[in-house]
């Protein structure tokens, strides 16, 4: 399936690439923020036009994928059964029009040049228990907001559905940021307090190991807020301001090789203190 390639557009190709996604995510609202549970507990298939109902009703998930999707097997053609409708021929034109590439269009980051599986801007206590495409976007995401809040004189982030607090982490013990996490799903929270007091257990060790480069890392950070969180870390859990925070200082920005020039580490972390990676 082609897609849009947002690096092939101008500003205002982009400018209006985002004004038709919202468009479409506005009309179709009540579908794409369905859990999938919800079609059997909130009768979903209930609230589809009828017309939809009758092109769709008894159609199994490979032939769905196929007429839907647009991507018959090999050798299949695509048979509609009946004549759709047209608004849902068109929410298919649309979403076949409007969807991203998945074909990658650039190299792997710079920080997966060396492994593929350990982004080496990331000190080991965030990479751990984290997949390499979460790591990535916790260390971009995070280093975003961190420039944000440096600018804005922002004090404090809220990090709304903050899942297992891999970003809350981050953002927190690794730059400083005074954080909040809000969760909704129990599970999850009960989840990121346990990854917190590994994580602070981890710094204990480390600092009991390593007492100099916790002295260099306060030392370097300066004397900053400590960093909290709202699951419950303990308030003197230690920032990059305080002991140890050399232990979980970000590596040293990546230059433009590897198709991540965009991407610069936070001025005002030092580099060179850290965890061995």
């Amino acid at each position: 399936m082609p897609g849009v390639s947002a690096r092939r557009l101008s500003h205002e190709e982009r400018r209006q690439l985002a004004v038709n996604l919202t468009r479409v995510v506005t009309l179709y609202r009540s579908i794409l923020d369905a859990y999938i549970i919800e079609f059997f507990t909130d009768n979903l298939w209930g609230t589809l036009p009828c017309s939809w109902q009758e092109a769709l009703d008894g159609l199994n998930p490979p032939q769905l994928a196929t007429l839907l999707l647009g991507m018959p097997r090999e050798g299949e053609v695509a048979r509609y059964r009946s004549v759709w409708p047209l608004t849902l021929l068109a929410l298919k034109s649309t979403a076949y029009a409007l969807a991203f590439t998945r074909t990658p269009g650039f190299q792997t980051p710079s920080e997966f040049l060396e492994n593929p599986s350990q982004s080496s801007r990331l000190t080991a206590p965030f990479r751990k228990h984290v997949r390499p495409k979460k790591q990535h976007e916790i260390r971009r995401l995070g280093e975003l907001v961190k420039k944000l809040s440096d600018l804005t004189g922002c004090t404090q982030v809220v990090d709304v559905g903050s899942g297992q607090g891999h970003l809350s982490r981050f953002m927190s013990l690794g730059l400083g940021l005074m954080v909040k996490s809000i969760e909704g799903d129990q599970r999850l929270v009960e989840r990121a307090q346990r990854l917190d007091q590994e994580l602070l257990q981890t710094l204990e060790k480390e600092e009991k190991r390593n007492p100099k480069i916790c002295a260099a890392g306060a030392t370097a950070g300066g004397a900053g807020p400590p960093a909290a969180t709202e699951r419950g870390c303990p308030s003197s859990s230690p920032g990059p301001g305080e002991p140890c925070g050399g232990l979980l200082q970000p590596g040293p920005a990546a230059g433009p090789t590897g198709g991540d020039s965009d991407s610069t580490g936070p001025a005002a972390l030092p580099s060179g203190a850290g965890l061995p990676r």
